[in-house]
């Protein structure tokens, strides 16, 4: 069987445009209560309210989008099938394990006072190291979406991401290398991958997507294997009806393939099948 997980990273356009001063690049809160609400309502027409909203955080807006408008949302979200992550950016210190750590411990207490649960973790730009699986399984969360298969990702001299070599397959991860399995309590779930392509919308067309969807249900029955894909998009992506209607058609495409799942379901599956490693839900 082939299973995907729909996932919207909460950025907005402004933040990744570094000219403009920090006030200029600030998120704004109608603007972005309105794009959420629009991600809720295409998930709950599509998939039946199935999808991870990644709630940002970073040193430019910390915790605004734990304020009491947006706590309302995220919970209309849990109400209605769906989830949310963590995604921190933190300007390219991706590879700096104190800082991640502190970042991260601080990010789940906050979560917790907004009486929100954090089950699953994006790093910014999919950015990732070795001491991240220690540092999530620390701070209770069995589920990574950082990985891209083969995405290598440098900022000047500072490493971001170095996915080359991950599984592009669900799996457990090693607490030595966050490329290899192992036996950690964090589960890693790549973006579904195909020959160098992948399930970034922003960065695939529809005969990608169907493609890519193609080739990993023909692994799925051919290897008589279970496969979990994730799928990304981003909050500034439905800003317009006209993307909002390319993701809804690519939601439609990935159907035809497989079955989307939310984090409750895909827990249920890894340990109905002898995998699991965290508490029975």
């Amino acid at each position: 069987m082939l299973y995907f997980v729909f996932t919207i990273d909460g950025d907005w356009k402004e933040y990744f445009e570094l000219k403009l001063k920090d006030e200029e690049r600030l998120p704004k809160e109608g603007v972005l209560l309105d794009l959420v609400q629009r991600e809720i309502d295409l998930a709950d027409k599509v998939l039946k309210g199935r999808f991870i909203h990644f709630i940002h955080t970073s040193p430019l807006a910390r915790d605004f989008f734990l304020e009491k408008n947006f706590r309302k949302l995220w919970k209309d979200v849990l109400k209605n099938n769906g989830d949310a992550g963590l995604h921190c950016h933190e300007d390219y210190y991706y590879q700096d394990a104190s800082r991640m750590k502190k970042t991260i411990s601080a990010g789940v207490s906050l979560f917790k006072k907004s009486g929100l649960d954090v089950k699953c973790y994006r790093g910014g730009f999919l950015g990732f190291s070795k001491d991240m699986v220690r540092i999530l399984e620390g701070n209770k969360i069995h589920f990574d979406f950082s990985c891209e298969p083969g995405r290598f990702l440098k900022h000047e001299d500072t490493l971001i991401a170095d996915w080359r070599g991950a599984p592009e397959h669900q799996y457990r991860m090693s607490y030595d290398n966050h490329c290899q399995s192992g036996d950690s309590k964090v589960w890693e779930i790549p973006l579904g991958t195909s020959q160098g392509k992948s399930l970034y919308f922003e960065k695939s067309s529809i005969e990608d997507i169907e493609k890519i969807a193609l080739d990993l249900k023909e692994q799925s029955i051919e290897n008589k294997i279970d496969i979990v894909a994730s799928v990304l998009s981003h909050t500034y992506e439905f800003e317009s009806v006209e993307r909002i209607k390319n993701i809804e058609k690519n939601l439609t495409a990935l159907k035809k393939y497989g079955t989307f799942i939310n984090l409750k379901e895909l827990e249920k599956y890894l340990w109905k099948n002898g995998k699991g490693s965290f508490p029975t839900p």
